[in-house]
């Protein structure tokens, strides 16, 4: 069989990244926030940010506990469907202004709001921080009684959608998983072929697990998606990996499991790509058809869903892909 070889385009993104974002076991995390900053704004460099997309700050939550968000809605009318995104960064980078072009992107190929939302980082604010403010998130897009609810996220904010879907299985209509880091073992075949040489490394993702949980969270489904067992109740989901991540395997085996447990399931293996892609799309023209064909398949799973005739949650009805 034909190995997989990574896209030429993505390989020289690669060169420069595994340069910019070098986190090693003492790295600080302000100095790792800047340099994520950086590197976004060096990837998204190129474009402009995507027409017919409004975009407004907002805070919700409990005074005591306020949760920045960024509500993004397609240009015209209101849109009768919510997507709550949670950005990726390993738990401890990243934030509103990183995630903007793919909260746009999503919210102009899904025809939905968007409500990317700016949880607490660790380590200052370790695990159940993250989750309680993505709680609040979907609880309040949830309020606003949408046709449809969905949760998407990339790589950290992967693993929080996946959490919410499980939280929220009575609420939440759709998961979106994009090469989410479910399993903090970290001991799978594509930790070991792609440990190091590529944007994510097995040590950044140690540093990263390290620092939003303690080694006793591991065994929280909450913290690590991969232990829950009963996972028939799930929204439908979208499950996308690239095929040169450490994160690999275990976003496989999570869909596997989703479409074994009789969840409708799509899962897409982006062959040529490395972790990050999602990022990547202003550079990488693979990148960018891998974004379009993830989202375009949780839009596909949504119009499916709302055009039954009497529209319910947690619907079954959507051929399921095996991983």
């Amino acid at each position: 069989m034909r190995q997989p070889v990574l896209d030429p385009v993505a390989a020289q993104v690669v060169e420069y990244l595994t340069q910019t974002m070098n986190v090693t076991s003492d790295s600080e995390p302000e100095k790792l926030r800047e340099a994520f900053a950086a590197t976004t704004a060096w990837l998204r460099e190129p474009a402009a940010p995507p027409t017919g997309v409004r975009a407004e700050d907002r805070t919700i939550g409990e005074p005591g506990n306020p949760v920045p968000v960024r509500l993004y809605t397609p240009a015209g009318a209101e849109p009768q469907d919510v997507v709550v995104y949670l950005h990726g960064g390993g738990w401890v980078v990243g934030g509103l202004d990183t995630a903007d072009a793919t909260a746009r992107a999503i919210c102009a190929i899904v025809d939905a709001m968007v409500v990317s939302v700016d949880y607490r980082l660790a380590p200052e604010h370790p695990f159940p921080a993250a989750v309680a403010d993505c709680a609040t998130a979907v609880r309040w897009a949830a309020d606003r009684r949408p046709r449809w609810l969905g949760v998407a996220g990339d790589s950290a904010g992967g693993n929080l959608a996946a959490a919410m879907a499980n939280r929220f299985p009575d609420l939440l209509d759709g998961q979106l998983l994009l090469y989410p880091a479910l399993d903090p073992g970290q001991d799978t075949a594509s930790y070991r072929l792609f440990a190091e040489g590529y944007p994510l490394t097995s040590a950044a993702m140690s540093y990263y697990w390290r620092s939003y949980a303690t080694p006793d969270h591991y065994r929280d489904a909450s913290v690590a998606p991969i232990l829950h067992e009963e996972l028939s109740a799930l929204p439908a989901a979208v499950v996308a990996t690239a095929h040169f991540d450490p994160l690999r395997d275990e976003g496989q085996t999570y869909a596997a499991r989703l479409v074994e447990a009789g969840v409708p399931t799509v899962y897409l293996p982006f062959t040529t790509l490395p972790h990050g892609w999602a990022d990547m799309t202003d550079r990488v023209p693979a990148a960018a058809s891998a974004l379009i064909q993830s989202a375009s398949a949780f839009a596909d799973l949504r119009d499916r869903a709302v055009g039954e005739p009497e529209h319910g949650r947690r619907t079954r009805d959507v051929p399921a892909q095996r991983a």
